[in-house]
């Protein structure tokens, strides 16, 4: 009885322990043997208990916040990127960002003045917060610049300059940006760095350049061409070709083009098939990064 008291009361302590109340109290042991023993080591896993369910209470509360503030963040970041469709007879075009965190480093954006077509697509080497902040400040160059300037490769040049200067994290963007003239079909773009667009299912020749904050005074070439009516113009970010099925295998430029090939050539329904294709083809794998595709139609 001496002996298996003191366990019978050990047994309460520890259902009470169990029940989360970790500052149950125990039996009380005046002797010095394995019982005593039992009785500190028990102390001293109460103790740890608690310390450990405080720690993780303000750890949790601490992600937490952080969490809310990255879905501000997210909306904040979203609420950026032009969702408003311009209203045009001779245009159509679409886009969607989806990021592989809660906020990203792909962007575009698109605008009329007058009868031309200002647009872009870009991606921030990086991702997460940093590659956010330069998202933002990229975004907010171009539309300052386009509003003065006419000319893709100046608008590029001033934006290198720009980002160069207030780039302290040394992030680089490859970008691409372009007019287009909807009463002719002339485009003028620039290219710094970005995947060539692809016209058709055909790529559209371009020069590689340097990516905008790579290098300063850097002298990017401007280009152009005419389209084709009813031609439809795909833009996109690495992380479409570049998506991942489980065996690591890449969702690639070809499979791209069958898209093209089969789908219905207007820029919603391209970029819907599309981001259906790359679902299917990645499966249940996490998406490893941003996912950003811009498609617009001429019909003159």
């Amino acid at each position: 009885r001496k002996v298996t008291s003191p366990l019978h009361r050990f047994a309460r302590s520890a259902e009470e322990v169990a029940k989360g109340n970790f500052n149950a109290p125990l039996p009380d042991i005046k002797d010095d043997d394995e019982i005593r023993l039992l009785h500190d080591s028990f102390g001293n896993m109460q103790q740890s208990l608690s310390q450990y369910i405080d720690e993780l209470k303000t750890t949790t509360a601490q992600k937490s916040a952080i969490e809310s503030e990255l879905f501000v963040a997210r909306r904040i970041q979203m609420s950026m990127l032009r969702t408003d469709i311009p209203k045009c007879p001779d245009l159509e075009i679409y886009a969607t960002l989806t990021p592989a965190k809660a906020v990203g480093g792909d962007l575009y954006d698109f605008f009329l003045l007058d009868h031309y077509l200002y647009f872009c697509i870009g991606d921030v080497a990086g991702k997460g917060v940093p590659a956010a902040l330069v998202m933002t400040t990229v975004c907010g160059a171009f539309r300052l610049l386009s509003e003065s300037e006419s000319e893709p490769v100046h608008i590029v040049s001033r934006m290198n300059d720009m980002i160069i200067r207030n780039n302290s994290m040394t992030l680089f963007v490859t970008f691409f940006a372009g007019v287009l003239d909807l009463n002719t079909g002339h485009l003028r773009y620039c290219n710094a760095g970005h995947k060539a667009p692809l016209v058709n299912g055909q790529s559209l020749p371009v020069e590689r350049n340097l990516p905008i904050g790579a290098m300063p005074d850097w002298t990017f070439k401007a280009q152009e061409t005419d389209l084709a009516p009813g031609s439809t113009l795909l833009l996109y970010t690495d992380g479409l070709d570049e998506a991942e099925d489980a065996g690591h295998r890449l969702f690639g430029k070809e499979r791209i083009i069958e898209v093209i090939e089969t789908a219905n050539p207007q820029p919603r329904a391209l970029i819907e098939r599309m981001t259906q294709a790359v679902g299917d083809f990645v499966g249940d794998t996490e998406q490893s990064d941003d996912l950003t595709m811009l498609a617009l139609q001429w019909k003159k």
